[in-house]
């Protein structure tokens, strides 16, 4: 091989081996309990409920079934590529389930993972009350 040149593929990457489920990534049986006979906290369906980790494990989640909201297969896709903010659908009905992420995560590093990082990325957090009227546009 010269130096410098180009690597090329001579076939197409594919999987020879299938991906395995691993206990790692199996909810536990407290946390598939407490989704079993509940509905999607954004969109109401009933149909294949997920327990949906807000601290997943990687992060330091737990077992207990506080770490984890029902989510259909759909949102629980999104909201784990970052593509949904929960975080309106979850106040104040899981509270205490934010509560639990917060104590894994922290506050910012909770809001960051709720709200797939786009709030604070884009600035789109409600700013705190400054104590005063809104400041003219006019000038």
């Amino acid at each position: 091989m010269r130096r410098g040149a180009p690597l090329t593929r001579r076939a197409a990457l594919r999987r020879t081996t299938p991906l395995r489920r691993t206990a790692a990534m199996a909810a536990s049986p407290a946390q598939r309990e407490k989704v079993r006979a509940s509905v999607c906290a954004v969109c109401g369906t009933a149909r294949r409920i997920d327990p949906a980790h807000l601290c997943p494990r990687s992060l330091g989640g737990c077992d207990e079934a506080a770490c984890v909201v029902a989510l259909c297969r759909e949102h629980h896709r999104s909201y784990d590529c970052g593509e949904l903010d929960l975080l309106a659908y979850l106040e104040p009905r899981h509270r205490a389930e934010l509560a639990h992420a917060v104590a894994h995560l922290g506050l910012l590093g909770t809001l960051r993972r709720v709200t797939g990082a786009r709030a604070l990325d884009q600035g789109a957090l409600p700013r705190p009350a400054t104590g005063g009227a809104e400041p003219d546009s006019a000038g």
